[in-house]
């Protein structure tokens, strides 16, 4: 499957975030940031109040099994650009960086499917497209953070610092022990060559690690988080997403975002890497 040809992109998506932002159609503001270490892992804390009015379906909701929610006749104006047939590429009326995209399915699928081959190629084309360094998630279940149940990837600015899956270190055999990451995880890099094929073969690998440790720990969850950027790619085990405010694919590599500070504190009074074992599973285990 060829990627989409999606000339200017970037360009177009912050000509459009912007435009929407100041005109107060989508919620965005600069938020304040604090880059810490503990236990050797990296946390970015982002205090984003946007997030008190943000509405985070409930595990019942039935927009989460039929169709329903934001995605599915969504305001032209928000629609940067139809990605084939399948997809098409929104801004995030939620934006905690700029710009923040979603990448919705066109016709109505559920958030706890797993992802096939056009997903992933509409997410290849856009990160491939941007010109500035960009990360692709996906929450897989409700265990895994997903906060709508139409299916969908988000894509954002990479942070400056260096997320843990950049240490994963071989093309061929996947990193399941880097070092101080609290949870399982499955990582692998992928080559400067890479197509939609190669992300697609790497994602369906991991994902079956993922499935056969969680069949294998008893586990109810089949639920995951995926993380993919031009170089590498990710996924993580979900058994849990109750704790401050949650957690996405975001808040597994350590970039959280929170809506105040009693949120934030709470992460000092859990404990912050336990808190990640809390949402995945120890690496140990």
């Amino acid at each position: 499957m060829e990627p989409l040809h999606l000339p200017n992109l970037e360009q177009k998506t912050l000509a459009i975030f912007d435009s929407l932002a100041s005109q107060e159609k989508i919620f965005y503001e600069e938020a304040p940031s604090e880059l810490i270490t503990i236990n050797g892992f990296d946390f970015q804390f982002i205090i984003a109040g946007i997030l008190n009015k943000k509405p985070i379906l409930p595990a019942n909701a039935p927009s989460r099994k039929k169709a329903g929610g934001p995605f599915i006749n969504p305001n032209p104006e928000e629609i940067v650009t139809e990605l084939g047939s399948t997809h098409r590429l929104l801004v995030n009326k939620w934006g905690i960086f700029r710009p923040m995209t979603v990448i919705p399915t066109t016709h109505y699928a559920l958030q706890t499917d797993d992802l096939d081959m056009s997903d992933i190629n509409a997410a290849w084309s856009v990160l491939k497209a941007f010109e500035t360094p960009s990360l692709i998630i996906y929450n897989c279940g409700v265990n895994a953070g997903s906060s709508q149940g139409h299916k969908h990837t988000q894509v954002f600015p990479l942070p400056e610092h260096a997320v843990w899956p950049s240490r994963a270190c071989s093309y061929d055999d996947v990193s399941t022990n880097i070092a101080n990451v609290p949870f399982k995880h499955f990582a692998i890099r992928l080559p400067s060559h890479a197509d939609t094929k190669t992300a697609y073969g790497a994602y369906l690998r991991l994902l079956e690690m993922s499935r056969e440790t969680l069949a294998r720990l008893g586990e109810g969850s089949r639920d995951y988080n995926v993380a993919m950027t031009a170089d590498w790619i990710t996924v993580i085990p979900r058994r849990s997403s109750e704790g401050p405010y949650g957690a996405n694919a975001a808040g597994m590599l350590g970039i959280v975002y929170l809506p105040d500070q009693q949120e934030r504190d709470r992460w000092a009074q859990v404990g912050y890497t336990k808190q990640l074992e809390a949402f995945g599973i120890p690496v140990h285990a």
